[in-house]
């Protein structure tokens, strides 16, 4: 099994700053209700911002454990993707089902530069979260050559 590159834990660590910015509109738009609407309680508030502060310190705190947990191989019969400490998913994609094999970026991916792996079979998508650009192109190329030879083989 392979690790993803290290650097994905600081593209996890701007999208849970990213989560807090989220947190911070809710409470400037509870604020703002609370000046045109005097019934709303001013606990509310603080509920919003304990709540918000708990979830991004323990999204923050499991970035380690997110990184040491998640872990992906690309075999002949499937690819194996394995991810969660709390609640542990070991995911196999059969190669002979995959449609298709896309690269993404978005902005904190490309901060860093990693790509998105999405691997589309006729049911759902799965992702392997950031890879360099070398090792992105290497898995598209090769879980895709093995597709084409498991489909000319049935």
């Amino acid at each position: 099994m392979q690790r993803l590159p290290k650097r994905v834990k600081t593209v996890w660590l701007f999208s849970a700053l990213g989560g807090a910015l989220f947190w911070i509109a809710i409470l400037i738009g509870y604020r703002i209700a609370q000046i045109f609407w005097s019934w709303l309680p001013i606990w509310g508030l603080l509920i919003v911002l304990i709540i918000g502060l708990i979830v991004t310190f323990s999204e923050i705190a499991l970035i380690p454990y997110r990184y040491r947990f998640y872990h992906f191989a690309v075999n002949e019969t499937d690819v194996e993707i394995q991810k969660g400490f709390f609640f542990r998913k070991h995911i196999s994609i059969p190669i002979a089902r995959v449609q298709n094999v896309d690269l993404n970026q978005g902005p904190f991916l490309i901060t860093q530069h990693l790509y998105e792996v999405k691997i589309a079979t006729g049911g759902s998508n799965h992702s392997i979260d950031a890879l360099t650009k070398e090792h992105a192109t290497e898995l598209k190329n090769r879980v895709m050559q093995l597709a084409l030879e498991a489909k000319n083989a049935q």
